[in-house]
């Protein structure tokens, strides 16, 4: 059994007769015929009623038509979905993004130019605000950040997907008392030197623990953050997938444990493209690439 013989039974039950059906696929007659009795033969059914008026499917034929039919349009799919990867070789994809996920993109926009030698890829780290502008104005054609909804209500003109919601952790290091705990609440971090990611979220339940945190450093650099941690200088909170990729969280140098923070709710990292402009196939490829990293990480 072929493909070829799948679709020719197919025109044969579209067309009526194999005369049409052989005019349609610019074969003789006898070569469809041919093929036909091959697989009637091979199957053990007969698949059409033949006359000199046409050919007619049997019961049986009407059966396996519908999955001939099926099978096709799964190759049909398969043969556009290769060709449209065929494009990203000289596709371009401009990513912007906050600071935390950056080792994760990192690792999915590497896997994707591995595959896609000659795919164009771009990326930058930026506030929540200036990758906001840099998406409405056709700057970027992707950007990754958090809490989008006070953002929204301001950007009618920008569609906001979650990819995953963060858990929030307290980064240590491994050497620290604090690595074996099953979770950490969070007045406790106030007998601990901080070291903070630069975020609204965090900067709140921070401020909970009022004059008696000590806050090391507050930055975007999540480098100098878990270099920091790693060090043992100090400890630090954050979402989960801050560290994912990362070399300090991989060879377990930082450890992640659970925090216990009251009122907290969830924080999902958020991709921002143009309402009106859905995902380039380079975009929805780097998407769902980055999506199953998140997942088995879960």
């Amino acid at each position: 059994m072929n493909l070829e013989q799948l679709e020719f039974i197919v025109e044969v039950a579209r067309a009526g007769t194999l005369t049409q059906a052989a005019q349609n696929k610019h074969m003789t007659v006898a070569g469809i015929s041919r093929s036909i009795s091959f697989l009637e033969k091979e199957l053990g059914v007969r698949i059409f009623n033949r006359s000199r008026t046409g050919a007619a499917p049997t019961a049986e034929g009407q059966l396996i038509l519908g999955k001939a039919s099926a099978i096709l349009s799964q190759v049909h799919q398969l043969q556009a979905e290769a060709n449209s990867y065929g494009k990203l070789q000289n596709a371009r994809l401009r990513v912007a993004t906050i600071p935390g996920p950056v080792s994760l993109l990192v690792d999915t926009l590497t896997e994707l130019k591995k595959d896609f030698p000659g795919i164009r890829l771009e990326m930058i780290e930026k506030g929540t605000k200036e990758i906001i502008e840099d998406v409405r104005h056709n700057r970027v054609d992707i950007g990754f950040i958090l809490f989008p909804d006070t953002i929204l209500e301001k950007n009618a003109c920008l569609h906001a997907e979650p990819l995953v919601e963060g858990r929030m952790v307290v980064g240590v290091s491994r050497h620290s008392a604090l690595a074996s705990a099953k979770s950490i609440p969070l007045d406790r971090l106030a007998a601990h030197q901080l070291v903070l990611y630069h975020d609204e979220y965090i900067a709140r339940f921070i401020a909970t623990l009022g004059d008696s945190v000590n806050v090391l450093f507050t930055s975007n650099n999540i480098d100098a953050i878990l270099k920091a941690v790693r060090e043992g200088i100090a400890v630090t909170l954050g979402t989960d997938y801050t560290f994912y990729g990362n070399p300090d969280y991989e060879n377990g140098d930082i450890v992640m444990v659970n925090a216990e923070l009251p009122g907290e709710r969830p924080s999902y990292l958020w991709c921002v493209h143009p309402k009106e402009q859905p995902y380039s196939q380079a975009a929805h490829l780097f998407v769902n690439r980055l999506k199953m990293r998140l997942n088995r990480r879960r």
